[in-house]
Parts: structure tokens; C-alpha cells; sequence
């Protein structure tokens, strides 16, 4: 619960930092696209378009109709014939020379409109040849106060001609011919192209009907040019053969150059006809109007339309990489969006290159323009709003009172130097610095603590131990354990009701080797006073233990059973009816004050002083032990039994206080055996230690005895008043070994009485 309490927190906290970047990009979004709307809709980047749409076509331009034959009137055809206009009847002669040769059609781009004598010869040339299609005149404004008007070729010319269409070149606002229109509506009339008759002549039928585009007279008489085709240049500045009409009249070209070609008749002489540039075309570079209508009429033939992509279809697809960049803004780093920006403009002019090859026509610059436009305006939110974030972060950071001691120790610097947001980012990094010195610090100071501490998160995850940690739980891996596992390894089932608890409500456990561990568990906060992790405290307060039992003790021994005895010898003083045994009664009580004392003295070092280990032989002190002994038993007439097989039993000890401890069990049961009775002494090993057994054949323990046989002043039936046992207990344990009174598996005692069974580690050198 305080883990879901602390992330709904923070995300609170977050909201305003996160609604205002959602808001930003949402007006970076409508800011974008709607420009992109306006340049698509709109002819701002037209040109650069159509700069684009020239180059491409230039890389997948055409392959030229062999079929198409130019018939120029050149420079040399005018020296060689005379100043134009020329008679018609040197029209007539070219019409039948062309008819001759048997040509297919035959697009005569010059203009027959005024009446003259020798009309009717052309007209039979071309009544004869059957095949010859002339272009209209059409005029803006027209006359008569019309907008505009159709001035066809003279009726009798008219009349023999295959067909009369319109010759209209409609450039580009930069002079560039790219597209012309199929039909043409004018002062109530639909005319087609002369390409296009020419390309569809009554004995072809490859050319499909739809290619035509349709054209409804509405009676108006202004100029129509809608549904403009888009023209498939071939390469260079002189794709098609082209042929001399003075050669062609004086019969200099073979018929056989001419036969079944589609001819078209124009003007290329300086100064005649009009010529513009195509997309094809070099800079600079002009093309006669003849050269622009063969090239409209191979687009027909070709039967390959392109397709212009306009209105809001394309304004539609302009919006699609834009979109693509928007999104990556919310998802993927600064250089990553770099990387997609530039991805997303090659792409778009890519893909546009490619529909234009396909015949798809995409201008490709307003999708371009939206992603180049919306980069640096997205990079403008986002530096404002990093720079208001950093300054408001520093400010938050100089105003924590909770940080202010520690910023002594690491200052954040204010920089002068450099512009605005220089300084900004030099003053944050010096605050990051500061951060990272403060983690430090408080990691530091975590493992400088004199106690095991951890450093958890809200679920009791380890994050962070100190080397006392470590060594409380040597067996574990404590980053990334849980508190549950080291809980439950020390005994503790639950640790969460200890989180903040009072001094007195803290939990004790007693370790398996005797020392006494206090838990704390504090919760950490932040800032916003949110939970966020634990911090645990696992106090070794063994030593306080320790003085606890030993003033305890003292306060026993003092108060009552050294008292007790002291008391019995002044009494005795006092008495005026002193018993015949008095003096033997106050050394009895003399004795045993005297070994009270000595008993405490020995279990005090025993707790306490530094042991000295040396590799001893375990049988040896047995036996050094016995002949300690040998007078008492041998005045009482027990017999101590010792191991005599010569085997050695090396384990590492004090060799004093282990022999103390053998001498005070061996006294213990020669006091408790009877006469003529036997102690025994067995040594062994046993599951890989030392096995020393002590029994004797007195009468035994009681079950009262065996609860507190090894606690001090348990009395009764130990020596040294009841510390003789807990000083073995004591000497045994810092030995690292065990004491009991309890068979191991497999060993079976050798008499009834009182049995001690030591178990000690074997020395590393056996």
C-alpha cells in the first residue's frame, strides 16, 4: 500500500511537468500542420516543386517515338524559299510530297486563318493527302468584347483538313511548359490538341479512348484549359529527327525516311514561333512550340498519364511524415529524431520521385517543409521549457533547508561567463555534481555506521548494505535480497509492524552464537514527504546483554550467596552457646565464600579475556587433568579411567582454561561418585570433530538439575557453588565447540551416572 501510495504521489507531482508538454505539442502539432495545409493548398513553394519535378524528369525521361519525324522551317529553308509567309502553294507542294512518301498523319502547326488565291490548291493537297490536321487560333481577350475567341483556318482549307484542333502552349508562372491541355473550351467551342488528333488519327486504334479528357461546352465563351496533361519529355534539346522543309520540297529526303511516320510541320527559324523551356531542357535552353507538341502527341501515344496528386489528397499525404515526426518527438531521443527528421525528408522526396516515375505526380516540398519547420520549432518548446525546469530545479535546490548543511561540502557555482543558456546548463551540471556528491556522501556515511544497516525500498528489496551487514549475514548476498529471507535466517517473522516503532517496541533477536541484535526500521521520504524506502538498523547490544547478566550476577553473588555465609560465621562469633564444632563450621563457611570468589573470578575470564589458542593434544590434558585429581580420588578410592591407546586428538585451545575445564568436571564427579567407584574418560571421533566423554557413578541428574545444569549459581551439585559448569559451559562455546549432557547418535554411555559429552573442532594440521 505505501508503494502504491508513493507512485501515485509522484505521478501527481509529475502531472503539471507532463500536461504542459502534452499541451505544447499539441500546439506544436495544429501550428505545423495547418502551415502544411497552407503550402500545399497554396503556390508559395510552386516553384521549388517544379524545380523538383524538372530535375526527376530529367533522370526518367522518355526514350524519343521513332514514328515522330519534324519537318522544321528553318533558317535555310527560309533563304532557300523566300521571307515568310510563303505562298500556300508551297504548302501544298511539302502536302503532297509528304503524301508521297506515305506518311501516317501529319500535324501542320502553322496557321491558315486569312483567306488568299490559292487556298483551293492547298485544300485539294490536302483533301488528297486525307490525313493533315491544322491548329485554330484562339484569342484572350477576344473580340467583340468577349473574353475569348476561336479564329479557325480559312473555310475552304477547313473543310479538306482530317481535323482542326487547337495548338494552345500553356507555361508554368516561371515560363516552363509541363503540362497542356487536352481540350480547350472557348467561345463555345471544344477543341482538342493538334497533338492529339494528330497521335489519333482515323487508322489508328491503339490509342485508347481514355486518354481523352472530357470537356463540357457550357456556353460561356471563356477560355477552358482544365484537366492539363502532364508531359512525359523525352531527353534533349532535339529528341525526334527533324528534316528541312526546303529539303523535303526539292524531294532531298528519301520516302522511305518519311513513310508511315506521324510528321509534324513547324517553325524553328529565329525569330518565328514561340519556344519555351521544358523540364527536359538544359538552363537556359529553349524549345520550338513544333517540338513541345510532338512530345505531347508521344505522351498520348505512349499511352502513360501522369497523375497530378492535388487539392487535399495531397494535402493529406503532405501531413503524413509531419505526423510520423510529431509522434517521434513524444517517443525517441533529440539525435534519434534527428535521425528520423532527415530519414523522413529523403523518404518523402523519395517516394515522390518514385510515383513520378510510376505516373504519380506528388509535389513533395510542403511534406518537406513541414518536418524542416516543425524541427527547430518543436527544439524552441523544448529548450524553454528545459531552461524553466533547470531554473526552477536550481532555485528548489539553494531554498532545501534539508540540503543546505550539505551544500557546504559541495557548492553549486553560479556562472557568469557565456550567454543565458550556457550559464543555465554550467550552474545544472554543478547541481548534478552536488547530487551525485550528496549520494555519495549518504552512501558513505551508510557504511561508516558503526551498526548493520540496510537501505531498502518500499518492499523490503536491499539496495544498499555495509560491511557490517555483510558480515551479520555472511552466507547471503545481500544486494537485491529481501527482508523476509535475512529475517527469517535470524529468527524474525515479521519485520513491517517495527517500521518507525517506539524505542521500546523494537525487536530483539538472539543470534545461534549467543549475540543479541536490535532491529529499527525507519522509513525514508523525499521531498514531497512521499515514502520511499527503508533504512534498518541491526544493533549488536550483545556487550549490554553481557553487563546486564554480569550485574545481575554480581548483584546475586554479592547479595546472597557470599551474604549467606558470612552471615553463618558472624552469628557463630556472636553466639554465647557456641556448638563443640563452631571452628569447623566457620571454615566451612570461610571455604565456601572463598570458592564462590574464585568460581566468579574464573567464569568472569572465561566470558571475557583473550583466549590464546595452541595446537594441544586432547589426551594429554585428560591425563595432565587426572593426575591433578589423582590425591582426591585416591583418598576417596575412585578410580579414573584414561585413555591410554597413545592415539593424539589435536584440536586448538587455550590449554589453560581447557584444562581447567577437564579438572572441574573430574572434580565434579569424584564428588558425586562413591567409594570404590569408577570415572570414566573416552576420547573419539565422532561425525569429523573430537568426541571427549566424562561419566561417573553417582547417582545422577535430577530433571530440575538438567533445565539449569549450565547456568550460573544453579547450585546443588557443581563445584564453585554453581559457576563450575557454566565456566565449562562459557570456555567450551568459545572454543567453538558444544557441551551437553545428552549421548550423540551412536554413543552409548559406559555408566548410569552423570555423563558430559564435549565435542570440539579437529585442528587443521590433523
Amino acid at each position: 500500500m505505501q508503494s502504491l501510495t508513493h507512485k501515485a504521489g509522484h505521478r501527481a507531482a509529475l502531472a503539471p511537468l507532463g500536461t504542459r508538454v502534452l499541451m505544447e505539442w499539441v500546439i506544436t502539432a495544429v501550428v505545423s500542420i495547418l502551415l502544411v495545409l497552407w503550402l500545399s493548398l497554396g503556390q508559395v513553394i510552386q516553384r521549388g516543386d517544379n524545380l523538383f519535378y524538372d530535375t526527376v524528369s530529367q533522370l526518367t525521361a522518355a526514350k524519343p517515338n521513332p514514328d515522330i519525324v519534324i519537318v522544321t522551317i528553318d533558317d535555310r529553308s527560309l533563304q532557300a524559299i523566300g521571307a515568310w509567309p510563303w505562298p500556300r502553294s508551297q504548302h501544298a507542294a511539302l502536302i503532297d510530297r509528304l503524301a508521297a512518301a506515305q506518311v501516317r498523319s501529319v500535324g501542320y502547326d502553322v496557321l491558315f486563318i486569312e483567306p488568299t488565291a490559292e487556298d483551293d490548291q492547298l485544300a485539294q493537297a490536302m483533301a488528297k493527302a486525307g490525313n493533315v490536321y491544322l491548329p485554330a487560333a484562339i484569342d484572350t481577350p477576344g473580340m467583340n468584347g468577349k473574353l475569348s475567341s476561336v479564329s479557325l483556318p480559312a473555310p475552304v482549307i477547313r473543310e479538306a483538313a482530317a481535323g482542326v484542333g487547337h495548338g494552345l502552349l500553356t507555361p508554368d508562372s516561371d515560363g516552363t511548359i509541363r503540362s497542356l491541355p487536352l481540350w480547350v473550351s472557348a467561345d463555345g467551342q471544344i477543341l482538342p490538341h493538334l497533338a492529339l488528333l494528330v497521335a489519333r488519327d482515323r487508322d489508328d486504334a491503339s490509342v485508347s479512348p481514355s486518354t481523352i479528357f472530357d470537356a463540357h461546352d457550357d456556353g460561356n465563351s471563356a477560355l477552358d484549359t482544365s484537366q492539363p496533361r502532364l508531359i512525359h519529355y523525352p531527353d534533349g534539346i532535339a529528341p525526334y529527327p527533324s528534316v528541312s522543309f526546303a529539303d523535303v520540297l526539292h524531294g532531298e529526303v528519301p520516302a522511305d525516311f518519311l513513310r508511315g511516320k506521324r510528321v509534324f510541320v513547324g517553325a524553328t527559324a529565329q525569330g518565328m514561333g514561340d519556344r519555351y523551356s521544358t523540364p527536359t531542357t538544359k538552363h537556359g535552353t529553349l524549345l520550338p512550340g513544333v517540338n513541345i507538341v510532338a512530345s505531347l502527341a508521344q505522351d498520348i501515344l505512349d499511352n502513360k498519364p501522369i497523375t497530378r496528386a492535388e487539392g487535399w489528397l495531397a494535402a493529406l499525404a503532405s501531413i503524413v511524415p509531419l505526423a510520423v515526426m510529431l509522434v517521434g518527438f513524444l517517443t525517441l531521443r533529440p539525435m534519434a529524431n534527428t535521425v528520423l527528421g532527415f530519414g523522413l525528408i529523403a523518404t518523402t522526396l523519395l517516394v515522390s520521385a518514385l510515383g513520378l516515375k510510376l505516373g504519380i505526380w506528388w509535389p513533395p516540398l510542403a511534406a518537406c517543409a513541414g518536418v524542416i519547420l516543425v524541427w527547430p520549432l518543436w527544439s524552441w518548446r523544448r529548450l524553454a521549457a528545459t531552461y524553466t525546469y533547470m531554473r526552477s530545479a536550481l532555485n528548489d535546490l539553494r531554498s532545501d533547508d534539508a540540503a543546505r548543511p550539505l551544500s557546504a561540502l559541495s557548492p553549486v557555482h553560479d556562472w557568469k561567463s557565456g550567454d543565458e543558456i550556457s550559464r543555465q546548463v554550467l550552474s545544472f551540471s554543478s547541481a548534478l555534481k552536488q547530487f551525485r556528491d550528496f549520494n555519495r556522501y549518504i552512501t558513505q556515511s551508510v557504511h561508516s555506521l558503526p551498526d548493520a544497516a540496510l537501505m531498502t525500498d518500499l518492499d523490503g528489496v536491499v539496495l544498499i548494505a555495509n560491511r557490517r551487514a555483510h558480515n551479520l549475514f555472511p552466507a547471503q548476498t545481500l544486494e537485491g535480497a529481501h527482508l523476509d529471507g535475512l529475517f527469517n535466517s535470524i529468527g524474525l517473522r515479521e519485520w513491517r509492524s517495527l517500521i518507525d516503532a517506539a524505542n521500546s517496541e523494537r525487536d530483539e533477536v538472539l543470534l545461534a552464537d549467543g549475540r543479541s541484535i536490535q532491529i529499527a526500521i525507519a522509513a525514508l521520504t523525499d521531498t514531497l514527504q512521499q515514502s520511499t524506502g527503508l533504512i534498518v538498523r541491526l544493533a549488536d547490544v550483545s556487550h549490554l546483554r553481557a553487563a546486564e547478566r554480569e550485574r545481575q550476577r554480581t548483584l546475586q553473588l554479592l547479595g546472597h550467596d557470599m551474604r549467606a555465609p558470612q552471615v553463618s560465621i558472624l552469628t557463630l562469633l556472636d553466639s554465647a552457646n557456641r556448638p563443640a564444632n563452631t571452628e569447623d563450621q566457620i571454615r566451612r563457611n570461610a571455604r565456601q565464600t572463598l570458592n564462590l570468589a574464585e568460581g566468579y573470578v574464573q567464569l568472569s575470564r572465561a566470558e571475557n579475556q583473550m583466549l590464546s589458542f595452541d595446537l594441544a593434544n586432547l589426551a594429554d590434558l585428560v591425563t595432565e587433568a587426572a593426575d591433578t585429581l589423582w590425591p582426591q580420588s585416591a583418598a576417596k578410592g575412585v578410580d579414573l579411567l584414561v585413555p591410554d591407546d597413545g592415539e593424539e586428538y589435536l584440536v586448538e585451545a587455550d590449554t589453560a582454561l581447557m584444562r581447567r575445564v577437564i579438572i572441574n568436571l573430574l572434580d565434579n564427579a569424584i564428588r558425586h561418585t562413591s567409594t570404590g567407584g569408577f570415572i570414566a574418560c573416552a576420547l573419539s571421533r565422532h561425525e569429523g570433530k573430537i568426541l571427549l566423554m566424562i561419566c561417573d557413578q553417582g547417582p545422577g541428574l535430577s530433571e530440575d538439575m538438567k533445565e539449569r545444569l549450565f547456568q550460573p549459581f544453579a547450585g546443588g551439585n557443581v563445584s564453585g557453588a554453581g559457576m563450575g559448569l557454566a565456566f565449562v559451559h562459557t570456555v567450551i562455546q568459545r572454543h567453538g565447540g558444544q557441551i551437553g549432557i545428552t549421548p550423540p547418535q551412536g554413543v552409548t554411555p559406559p555408566y548410569s551416572g552423570a555423563c558430559f559429552y564435549i565435542t570440539l573442532p579437529i585442528a587443521a594440521d590433523e
